[in-house]
Formats: structure tokens, C-alpha cells, sequence
């Protein structure tokens, strides 16, 4: 009996697939069969539609509104290279502003890969409990739940002239009027920078950190090396995957700061983002979007040289 209903079963598996294949979704799963160039193509294309029709219009609207001429009331539809000419002629306010926004990104990026190595090496393999790695890990996280704003704004009552800060500090006579580079400088703002970054880089690093075989860090030890040679010639290396991932976060996003600057640095030092706000706020729609046009070019060439040194596929 088990081999006579062994052979009804294996009898009716071609004409189960045949039925299969007569529906609509058989026969496209019968087309792509073998075809693994096209299916991967077909998956990827709603999103990679939805991408040019979003982000597509949005970047083609600020380069020809680059050309455009601005007015009280708007842009008008003049074309013009008078947006560029003025931008980037010698002399311009624009080199010295670029410059600045490259050496901020460049400290925030030094910056947090000194804090994020510390904190990610600590939660890989000096806490053992899982628990308290998690719960660790989730106190990173849980602040990035709110508002980017309201992050920046919290630092505020914490950090002016009678905020908790100088409070604490005039109460325990460490100082007797309070602080002022706490706020409103450019230590403040990198320092909130290094603040609200920090996680884009903790994350990634930690979790390359844990892909690292236990087999790796013994044979190290029991050739002699060191803690510091260990880090250096073995962690630091087999976690560049998780450090280029968190530095294109930190780079890309860091080019487009403009709050932090602004509520944190006191508005003093004007990055190239704050630059594009502050020329919206008097309606000078067409050159704020020549600012962003190079803007955006100049992220480009940055990511594109990261990614030069570096396969995105390790990643």
C-alpha cells in the first residue's frame, strides 16, 4: 500500500507542475527560469523607478532653477550664468565658506571614529552579558527616536549661560560666572556634531566587530601580540567594512547640516547647508540652488573617492 500510494504521488507531481505553469505567476517563474541577470533587473526596477521619479525630478528642478534668475516674487524662467559667475568668482565668499564646511566634516569624521572605536570595542569584548550589550547598544539608539531638531534643541537648557551645566558648575565653585564657550562657539557646535553622529558610526563598526572570528583574536595572543597590535593589525582592518559604511553616513550627512551650526554654533561660522538656507530666507531661490548644485557635486567626488579605496560590496 505505501508503495502503491509512493507512485500515485510521484505520477501526479508533473501534472501539478504543469498546472503550475498555466497560471500567470508560473509562467513568469518559468520565463525567468535560469535568468538570474534579468530577475535581479526586475526586482530592482519599481524601486529604481520610484527612485528617478523622486529623487530624479527633485535634482534635475534645483539644476535648471541653478539657471534661473531670482526675483521678489519667485523665480523667473531667465537663463542666465550670472548664479555661477558670481559664486565662484575669485574673491567670493563661497571658497572660504567651502573650505570651512570641509574642515568640519573632516573633524566630525576624525572625531567620531575616535569616540565610535572606543565605545564599539568596549560592547564587543569587554561586556560579555548579551543583556547589558543590548541594552547598551538600545541607549545609542533610543535618542535618534526623536526629532533631529529636537535633539539639537535639548542642548540649549543644557548648555547656556543658565542652563544645567554653568548651574552645576558655579554651584560647585569650579567656576565663578558661567561658561561661555559651552555654547554658541565652534567648539560647542563640533562637539554636538561628534553628539548626534556618533551613532551613524558606533553601529556599523560594532557589528563588523562581532563578524570577527574568536579564532582570529586567539591566534593573535598566542603569537605574542599585544592588545594595541592586536587592535591595529587585526581588528582595525577586518572592520574597514563597517568604518566605510559609517563614514559615508557621516560624510553625506554632514555636508547637509545646517541646524546645528545655526541653534548650537550661534550661527557664526556658516556652512555650505546654512549658506543655501540663509539664501532662501531673503528669496534668492536661484542662488541657493547654484549652491547646492556644487554642493551636491562636491559630496559626489568625496563618496566617489571614498568608494575608489574601497569595495561598496564588502560593505
Amino acid at each position: 500500500m505505501a508503495q502503491l500510494t509512493e507512485r500515485r504521488s510521484i505520477g501526479a507531481a508533473p501534472e501539478q507542475v504543469e498546472q503550475r505553469r498555466a497560471t500567470l505567476s508560473g509562467k513568469i517563474v518559468h520565463a525567468l527560469h535560469g535568468k538570474p541577470a534579468l530577475t535581479t533587473g526586475l526586482l530592482l526596477l519599481p524601486g529604481t523607478v520610484w527612485m528617478l521619479v523622486t529623487v530624479g525630478t527633485a535634482l534635475v528642478s534645483i539644476v535648471v532653477f541653478s539657471f534661473w534668475t531670482s526675483g521678489f516674487t519667485g523665480l523667473r524662467p531667465e537663463y542666465t550664468l550670472a548664479n555661477y559667475q558670481s559664486l565662484l568668482r575669485p574673491g567670493s565668499s563661497f571658497w572660504g565658506i567651502t573650505i570651512w564646511t570641509l574642515q568640519v566634516v573632516a573633524l566630525l569624521l576624525i572625531g567620531v571614529i575616535v569616540l565610535s572605536y572606543p565605545v564599539s570595542y568596549t560592547l564587543w569584548r569587554v561586556i560579555k552579558s548579551p543583556y547589558w550589550k543590548s541594552a547598551l547598544l538600545l541607549l545609542f539608539i533610543v535618542p535618534f527616536w526623536t526629532s533631529y531638531l529636537t535633539r539639537t534643541i535639548t542642548w540649549l537648557p543644557m548648555f547656556g549661560r543658565e542652563g544645567v551645566v554653568n548651574q552645576v558648575l558655579m554651584a560647585t565653585r569650579l567656576t565663578q560666572e558661567p561658561v561661555e564657550f559651552l555654547l554658541y562657539s565652534k567648539f560647542s557646535m563640533m562637539v554636538a556634531l561628534w553628539f548626534l553622529f556618533i551613532v551613524f558610526m558606533v553601529g556599523p563598526i560594532y557589528f563588523s566587530m562581532q563578524r570577527i572570528d574568536e579564532d582570529i583574536m586567539s591566534a593573535a595572543a598566542v603569537y605574542g601580540a599585544n592588545p594595541w597590535k592586536t587592535f591595529f593589525q587585526v581588528v582595525f582592518p577586518l572592520t574597514l567594512p563597517g568604518l566605510t559604511a559609517g563614514s559615508l553616513f557621516v560624510v553625506v550627512l554632514g555636508f547637509a547640516e545646517f541646524f546645528t551650526e545655526r541653534a548650537i554654533g550661534g550661527a557664526q561660522s556658516p556652512m555650505l547647508a546654512g549658506t543655501i538656507q540663509r539664501q532662501i530666507d531673503v528669496f534668492q531661490f536661484a542662488g541657493a540652488a547654484a549652491i547646492a548644485v556644487v554642493l551636491i557635486l562636491i559630496t559626489l567626488v568625496l563618496v566617489g573617492v571614498m568608494l575608489r579605496f574601497f569595495d561598496i560590496r564588502r560593505i
